[in-house]
């Protein structure tokens, strides 16, 4: 090519370029409309998931039931189908006979069919992804207009008079009722429990559907909660005084025991039993042992077992009330400690056995007020009591999805003091001879080892630090040496 023709086609690429310089700028929130879900900062952040786009999988082929379909929508369909239904699902009240997910078989496909409850499931969804990442729900646009939307839907309905008793309003109702408990809007939660609660009324439980059966048990599952979305102490254990009530006042037993308080401590596991025997705790409270005994070993059974033996006087919930109210009460030391994690094991077995529902607000403050007591007790089964204790309070808190990081500093400091505490093994033995279920253990163990491993790394480094006094003594002396050499 000769040096025209290079110059000619040197100066038409040189216009090519200045043709596509000069071409205006294609905005990124040009096509953003009011209605779309892509205005969140967070909307784009990856999931941790193996996926195709932005961290998600979408799927082409999904058809969704609003007219809309921002990438934000697709996201959160997607944590829910991979994330959020597989965390619930570890509860048992989630798998229907064939042992499926009900929240994949049963509540999703209803909710790609409504636009009200898949707005709900949405905004829910989101309020789940938001406190994962510490995130503040309210101040997410996307959550904001979901909730505004399902919101809209569900009066539209009910003030319409269409379809009021529907299976889709009772799970768009339930499903607003986890939203708010989630975001702790306290004064919604407590209207849509409410209504469930009189709507479930007008059916009757032994014609309950798949669907309304799952509402029922999770409207009993946040009844049960419900008193710690107030404060530190629930509202009614100040009725512990009202004719009737079976922890009233507590009254402690002398030497020598009588015969009926030998039968009752004798049902005891033997941890609780020695606590029962050294006087520190009063006869009301081991009577409510008693009965929680029954009730964790019916927990513990398979399920074909636990058909085939009497029901237990008390049940889940009723223990959790009970143990508030014994909250209320004047206690000593060790039988606050024994509450608060009674309290803890309880809400997280029942967690565990019925659904995952966060725990970290009603477990708050019973960690704080648990790790405020950090003396420990001279007797050899106080001090294994409470090391139970403090393993069932700290794996409680360690297991929520939505709780923080936090020290748990009488735990640490038992691991670190009692020998049967340096090993996993013996933890077990010890832990089996308060309450054990198989359904914790997992979370006992990591708990275990990560206070371990804590303790490990303090006594390390505390080493090192009174080392290095004598280093410098050493120094100096070597230095004053080396001056008096030289002199």
């Amino acid at each position: 090519m000769d040096g025209h023709g290079q110059r000619e086609e040197g100066s038409m690429r040189r216009a090519r370029l200045s043709r596509t310089v000069q071409l205006p700028r294609r905005n990124s929130n040009s096509s953003r409309g009011p209605n779309t879900d892509d205005d969140s900062d967070n909307t784009r952040c990856p999931s941790p998931l193996l996926t195709v786009d932005g961290g998600y999988r979408i799927d082409p082929f999904l058809r969704y039931p609003v007219s809309r379909v921002s990438k934000g929508v697709q996201f959160m369909t997607d944590y829910y189908i991979r994330i959020w239904a597989p965390q619930q699902a570890q509860s048992l009240k989630m798998h229907n006979g064939g042992g499926s997910n009900v929240l994949l078989t049963l509540i999703l496909p209803l909710a790609l069919q409504s636009e009200m409850l898949f707005e709900a499931t949405i905004g829910m969804t989101r309020a789940a992804w938001l406190l994962r990442r510490g995130s503040e729900p309210l101040e997410d646009k996307m959550l904001l207009r979901h909730k505004g939307a399902t919101l809209l839907h569900l009066r539209n309905m009910l003030e319409g008079g269409r379809q009021s008793r529907s299976d889709l309003v009772l799970l768009t109702m339930s499903t607003l009722l986890t939203f708010n408990y989630m975001i702790d809007d306290v004064e919604s939660f407590e209207v849509h429990l409410r209504a469930l609660e009189n709507m479930l009324q007008s059916y009757d439980p032994d014609e309950d559907n798949e669907l309304q059966n799952f509402v029922r048990g999770r409207v009993l599952a946040f009844g049960v909660l419900a008193s710690f979305m107030h404060a530190h102490q629930p509202s009614y254990a100040t009725r512990i005084n009202e004719p009737g009530h079976r922890i009233s006042i507590l009254t402690y037993p002398g030497h020598p025991f009588p015969p009926d308080l030998c039968e009752l401590i004798a049902k005891l596991p033997e941890g609780f039993a020695e606590v029962a025997l050294s006087r520190n705790i009063a006869i009301e409270f081991i009577s409510f042992l008693v009965r929680l005994t029954e009730l964790v070993d019916r927990f513990a059974r398979a399920t074909d077992q636990r058909m085939s033996t009497p029901r237990p006087e008390m049940t889940m919930q009723r223990a959790i009330y009970d143990l508030q109210c014994l909250s209320a009460l004047p206690l000593n030391q060790i039988e606050a400690q024994m509450v608060r994690a009674l309290l803890a094991f309880c809400l997280h077995l029942y967690n565990e056995v019925s659904f995952h529902i966060p725990l970290a607000r009603p477990l708050r403050p019973i960690i704080e007020g648990f790790n405020e007591e950090t003396e420990t007790p001279r007797h050899p089964w106080l001090r294994r009591c409470l090391l139970w204790c403090s393993m069932a309070i700290a794996s409680s808190w360690d297991a929520q999805i939505d709780a923080s990081p936090e020290r748990h500093v009488v735990l640490d400091g038992l691991i670190a003091l009692l020998e049967e505490a340096r090993s996993w093994e013996s933890m077990q033995r010890m832990m089996g001879k308060f309450f054990w279920h198989g359904r914790l253990a997992d979370h006992w163990e990591v708990c275990w080892r990560a206070a371990f491993f804590r303790s490990r790394r303090y006594r390390r480094g505390a080493s090192q630090m009174a080392s290095i006094p004598h280093l410098l003594i050493e120094n100096s002396r070597e230095s004053s040496k080396s001056s008096d050499d030289l002199q």
